[in-house]
């Protein structure tokens, strides 16, 4: 009876190290991506059969973000970290939309994502979400990608939004309700 007992705790112990094994493996290949520009660059030219530049990546808690562009089109992407200090993908997509902006959230919140190219000489961008308003600082340069903490939220993307010039000019609105104020962004 005790040998039948141990051959059965060794064949348990084989398939528990097999599933892990396998587990690690399968976890390993997701979480492959190294925070260098040149491995994101690499892998989403995989995905998309195309070649990008990456323009700006910021690390936020757990997350990595990004701006690239395709040609003259400009895209943004998430990552998450994994225990192995690797990424994985969690979205990227590019478009016409020239700002590009998403409400994500990390291990230790969430937060506003703009992103996209600055030809309009952007300064500010005022945000409405559940009637909080929300303004971003764009930094001077040819792309942005900015991380402003929200409140929780369920909404993947703002309800609109008032563009503000370097001089806190209003530029444009985008899905602005028309009860919304226009004060200038600080």
């Amino acid at each position: 009876m005790k040998k039948s007992f141990i051959s059965v705790a060794a064949l348990a112990a084989v398939i528990l190290g097999i599933v892990f094994v396998v587990d690690t493996y399968n976890y390993l290949n997701k979480y492959s991506i190294r925070d260098y520009a040149a491995d994101i660059e690499k892998d989403i030219e995989n995905r998309l059969g195309m070649d990008i530049v990456i323009r700006d990546r910021v690390v936020t808690d757990n997350k990595l973000h990004f701006v690239f562009t395709v040609g003259q089109t400009v895209g943004s992407g998430e990552l998450t970290r994994g225990w192995n200090r690797k990424y994985k993908f969690e979205y990227f997509g590019h478009g016409t939309n020239g700002i590009r902006e998403r409400i994500v959230e990390t291990d230790k919140g969430q937060y506003l994502m703009l992103a996209g190219r600055n030809d309009e000489n952007i300064g500010s961008i005022r945000a409405f979400i559940e009637g909080e308003t929300y303004d971003a600082a764009i930094p001077d340069g040819p792309y942005y990608l900015v991380m402003t903490p929200v409140k929780r939220t369920r909404l993947e993307f703002t309800s609109g939004m008032i563009v503000y010039d370097r001089e806190g000019r209003e530029l444009r609105r985008m899905n602005l309700p028309a009860d919304e104020t226009s004060s200038p962004a600080p």
